[in-house]
C-alpha cells in the first residue's frame, strides 16, 4: 500500500502485516525464478535437500560416533586438557575466566603454529629454488627477525 493513500478511514481497515507479506512474496517470486539453484552437498553424493531427518554423525568430525570410531577432531580432550590447566594454576576461577583463558591460549597457539609453518615454507621453498646456503641465509633471517620483535 502507498503510504500518500493512507487516511484516517483506512487507517483502521488495512491490514498492513497482509499487504506487506503479498508484496515481500509476490517480490520473491520473480527473484527466485531468475536464479539458478545450486546443489549443496552434505557429504559425498549426498545432496543437502534430502538429509533432514537424516543421521550423518558417522561423517561429522565433532560427533560421538567420530570420536569412537578414531576420526574425531579432539575438540573435547583439548578443552578438558586446558580446563585442567587452569584449575592446576587458578583453582578458584569461574567457567567463563576458563572460556576466556582457553579461547586465548587457543588462539595464540594457533597463530604460532601458522607463523613456524609459514617461516617452515618460506625456508623450504628458499632451499629448494637456491640450494642450502640461501636456505641458511633464509634460516638466520627468521632467526634474527623473532629476535628483532622481542
Amino acid at each position: 500500500m502507498d503510504t500518500h493513500d493512507i487516511t484516517n478511514e483506512t487507517i483502521w481497515t488495512t491490514d498492513f502485516a497482509r499487504t506487506e507479506k503479498t508484496k515481500f512474496l509476490l517480490s520473491q517470486s520473480r527473484t527466485n525464478k531468475t536464479k539458478r539453484s545450486k546443489t549443496i552437498y552434505v557429504a559425498l553424493s549426498i545432496p543437502a535437500q534430502s538429509v533432514w531427518m537424516t543421521d550423518v554423525s558417522g561423517s561429522d568430525r565433532r560427533s560421538v560416533k567420530a570420536q569412537l570410531a578414531g576420526r574425531g577432531d579432539y575438540r573435547v580432550a583439548w578443552w578438558e586438557f586446558n580446563c585442567l590447566l587452569h584449575r592446576l594454576f587458578k583453582p578458584r576461577a569461574t567457567l567463563e575466566q576458563m572460556m576466556y583463558a582457553f579461547h586465548s591460549r587457543h588462539h595464540a597457539l594457533t597463530f604460532k603454529r601458522l607463523e613456524v609453518l609459514n617461516d617452515y615454507r618460506i625456508l623450504y621453498q628458499e632451499m629448494r629454488q637456491h640450494g642450502n646456503i640461501a636456505g641458511l641465509g633464509s634460516a638466520f633471517r627468521q632467526m634474527y627477525a623473532l629476535r628483532k620483535q622481542k
